[in-house]
């Protein structure tokens, strides 16, 4: 080869571009957020659901209805704002609980066992988690008792929508057992339920006791229950 030709080949090699790969951009700080699972066989009206809570107050629900109660494997999602007295102490309990760093099952074995849950905290620097049937710390039985009854909230909602379509005069019954559970604690963040409620409520062809349980439920969520308003979730 020609010591010019050399030269050249040299030359072309030295202006030829470099490739450098292009760095990926920082994944943004995961925003802190609460996600509580349950998942029982046995369970009515849901054998699994899963709840997650944003810091920001959103809020979505994923179930599955138990087959021996619907007939049917019945998949429903549904997204709500927490009320910000429950947001408030849903991460004061999560704070009080290490974020859920550590084992939290009862050590006593003749508990009666109802349902596998699972506790989750996220956020910047953490990510825990933690898996109980029953535990005896006081936070994590707070969780679980707001969101159990979250998921009853949200079933009776589904349910009185299914029966608004097609058994108006069965919804006072229903709406009694809500106003029973909501009053007990058993069924907490009602205005997740809000768009059905106002439906009832404002339907002159419904019964006046179910209008008027539906008009005491939304009251609770200190909704205007005189003029229509606009929900996140949708029935």
């Amino acid at each position: 080869m020609s010591p010019f030709r050399t030269l050249l080949i040299a030359a072309c090699l030295l202006s030829a571009p470099v490739y450098v790969p292009a760095q990926q951009p920082a994944a943004p700080p995961q925003a802190p957020h609460i996600v509580f699972k349950l998942n029982w066989d046995k369970g009515l009206p849901w054998s699994d659901y899963v709840v997650t809570v944003q810091e920001n107050g959103a809020a979505h629900f994923k179930g599955t209805g138990n087959a021996t109660e619907s007939g049917e494997n019945d998949n429903f999602e549904q997204d709500f704002n927490m009320s910000e007295a429950n947001l408030e102490k849903s991460f004061e309990w999560a704070k009080a609980a290490n974020y859920f760093q550590g084992q939290f099952e009862a050590k006593q074995r003749n508990i009666a066992k109802t349902g596998i849950k699972t506790l989750e905290y996220h956020g910047p620097g953490i990510d825990n988690s933690t898996t109980y049937n029953f535990s005896p710390n006081l936070n994590i039985q707070q969780l679980t008792k707001l969101f159990q009854a979250i998921a009853v909230t949200v079933d009776y909602g589904r349910k009185l929508s299914y029966q608004y379509r097609f058994d108006k005069l069965g919804m006072d019954t229903r709406l009694k057992e809500l106003v029973d559970l909501r009053a007990n604690g058993m069924a907490e963040e009602i205005q997740a339920i809000e768009p059905i409620l106002r439906k009832i409520a404002e339907d002159d062809g419904v019964m006046h006791v179910a209008r008027m349980q539906a008009k005491q439920l939304l009251k609770s969520t200190n909704a205007d229950v005189s003029s229509p308003k606009s929900g996140s979730a949708q029935p």
